[in-house]
């Protein structure tokens, strides 16, 4: 994918380009008329290069590498340059027919576009100033000298002209290049956010797995007395196993049991103080266990939702704000709720910058296969966030 920098540049080259050639077919009277007063050779290769190079560079604006973009606007420019100080020595009569101004002239803003975006801020504007003394130069000869007064004013209106013309492709290069810096640094914020993300969520599953297995073999080891039992050596045997997992950085398993998913939710809403309630294991019902992408998706769901209560509940008289956090599931289906009794918003105009509504929450759990998430809310009546996970149907033996 091309950058916002490349893609300004091929567009402001194509634009140069355009601009060029509408100047070279209003010129073109100019440049006829004027061609037999001057050294044929010099005439010829004026037309041609500093006609010619910026239409070459609206061909080449979509196809050619940005390097060589750049190569072929800096040589436009300080050709302009070479030309326009050559004008002189190249006339074959003492002034123009008709007091007409040297047609190069006219074009000298296509050259200062060209410097424009192929220059740093500084060189360019040195540049500009010097073809506009320049310009004021050549004019004054080119008339036989005269009134200096005129060809003064001819210098201020190419500077005036040009730099505004300057300006705005410089404020363009510079917003594309400003718009990249903000796309590297996003990317490397939402990298450093996605690793501290894993990183947690690993220590939350190492948590549980201390909870659960670690304290488990104990448990059941303290019952044994001196002789441990066959289920105490095969609940010690698949801990260390885990634990080299772990150790070993290896992934433990794609799946959760429903015990591991409802101590990360516990410790998630210890987290975020948010009272917790849960029947995920004191109901009967049949084992279940969950995919691993399911539950980091319903976890950072329910954590976000706790996240944005805390934020964007709080009244602004300052009354308290009561929240709570449920689970719970049946033999198909898991349960998560998360609610306030706070201000409260409209869902239907969520703006584009609340991504933690629309992204942590809402896609991330209904684009998992049998996720479902919801928003309930209008103001001053509480926000209620619906989480829900079933097996879907491919999953359901397993």
């Amino acid at each position: 994918m091309r950058s916002a920098f490349d893609r300004v540049i091929r567009t402001l080259s194509l634009s140069v380009g355009l601009g060029s050639l509408v100047f070279t077919l209003l010129g073109l009277p100019a440049i006829v008329s004027q061609f037999a007063y001057l050294n044929t050779v010099y005439a010829t290769v004026t037309v041609a290069v500093f006609c010619g190079a910026p239409i070459a560079l609206a061909v080449i604006s979509f196809r050619a590498p940005i390097a060589l973009l750049r190569a072929v606007a800096i040589a436009h420019a300080v050709s302009g340059s070479l030309l326009l100080a050559l004008w002189v020595p190249a006339m074959l009569a003492d002034t123009l027919p008709n007091d007409e101004i040297p047609w190069l002239i006219n074009m000298i803003t296509a050259a200062t576009c060209t410097a424009a975006i192929s220059m740093s801020f500084l060189p360019a504007w040195v540049y500009l100033f010097a073809m506009a003394t320049l310009s004021g130069l050549v004019r004054f000869v080119a008339y036989g000298g005269g009134d200096a007064s005129i060809a003064f004013q001819d210098s201020v209106m190419i500077a005036l002209i040009s730099g505004f013309m300057m300006a705005l492709l410089q404020l363009t290069v510079r917003a594309g290049v400003e718009q990249d810096e903000a796309a590297f640094a996003a990317e490397e914020t939402a990298a450093a956010t996605a690793a501290a993300e894993t990183l947690e969520r690993q220590r939350t599953r190492y948590h549980a797995f201390t909870h659960d297995d670690v304290l488990a073999t104990l448990l059941a080891a303290s019952h044994d007395g001196n002789t441990p039992s066959d289920v105490t050596k095969r609940s010690a045997q698949r801990t260390l196993h885990k634990m080299d997992q772990f150790r070993d950085d290896v992934p433990v398993e794609t799946w959760l049991t429903v015990a591991e998913f409802e101590s990360a939710l516990a410790a998630t809403a210890a987290l975020n103080d948010c009272a917790f309630v849960s029947t995920l294991t004191s109901t009967p019902a049949a084992e279940m266990r969950i995919p691993l992408e399911a539950c980091d998706a319903l976890a950072e769901a329910f954590a976000e939702a706790m996240r944005n209560s805390v934020r964007h509940s709080e009244w602004p008289d300052g009354r308290p704000v009561h929240r709570e956090a449920r689970a719970s599931r049946t033999n198909t289906s898991i349960h998560l709720v998360v609610s306030d009794d706070g201000r409260g918003f409209n869902p239907q105009r969520i703006g584009i910058d609340r991504l933690g509504v629309r992204l942590s929450i809402l896609q991330r759990v209904n684009s998992q296969p049998g996720g479902h998430a919801d928003v309930v809310s209008s103001k001053r009546s509480g926000t209620t966030v619906m989480l829900t996970w079933s097996p879907p149907s491919e999953m359901a033996g397993t």
